[in-house]
């Protein structure tokens, strides 16, 4: 199985893992686990340290199977549970409080696509440079980001994963966009300059 799993099919699996099926929660993991995987490595870059906390929260809800909740969007609610365990984790591993509402923990930008099939240099280079440009964001605005435009949530999914309001999340990715607009004028700026077009 591959590919990414509709609402409707994540739901119907999430019913039958609730109703004991170890095979549906399986299926939910190996599904999901490409989304979550990157969604942790966005936080903290250690391979093994994310793997883990992947595996513990399915752990977690295999134990709670009987009681746990019924869902609307399985996948932000995997993607909220996976947050919360990473920084959970890095407040017990490195002695420090981290939480969700804090601008202190990591996110990371880091485009995935082959770079082998893009075949023009420049292609490459202005994709180095958005990846630049994007790391300069403070880390809630790269995470709304990644949320919105890599993983595709709605504004409600993001309000449930950044623990925000719906209108704070609009204000957020406006004030985001405008501050990459800022940057991404000036990078190529200083290209043209640097390349004495200017």
């Amino acid at each position: 199985m591959s590919g990414r799993l509709s609402t409707e099919e994540a739901q119907r699996l999430w019913r039958d893992f609730r109703s004991g099926d170890i095979e549906a929660l399986a299926t939910l993991m190996e599904r999901f686990y490409p989304d979550l995987f990157n969604w942790g490595m966005r936080m903290h870059s250690e391979r093994e340290f994310v793997k883990d906390c992947i595996q513990d929260i399915f752990l977690s809800l295999w134990k709670m199977q009987e009681t746990i909740a019924s869902v609307e969007n399985v996948r932000s609610y995997l993607l909220v549970v996976l947050k919360s365990r990473i920084l959970r984790e890095l407040s017990k591993k490195e002695n420090k409080l981290y939480n969700s509402l804090t601008e202190e923990y990591a996110f990371s930008v880091e485009f995935s696509a082959d770079l082998r099939l893009i075949e023009e240099e420049h292609e490459v280079y202005q994709l180095r440079k958005l990846e630049q440009v994007m790391n300069q964001l403070p880390p809630r605005q790269k995470e709304l980001i990644y949320l919105r435009f890599h993983q595709n949530l709605s504004f409600e999914q993001i309000a449930e994963v950044m623990q925000l309001g719906r209108q704070s999340v609009y204000n957020l990715l406006q004030k985001s966009l405008g501050t990459l607009r800022k940057h991404w004028v000036t990078a190529m700026l200083g290209i043209l300059c640097w390349q004495g077009i200017f």
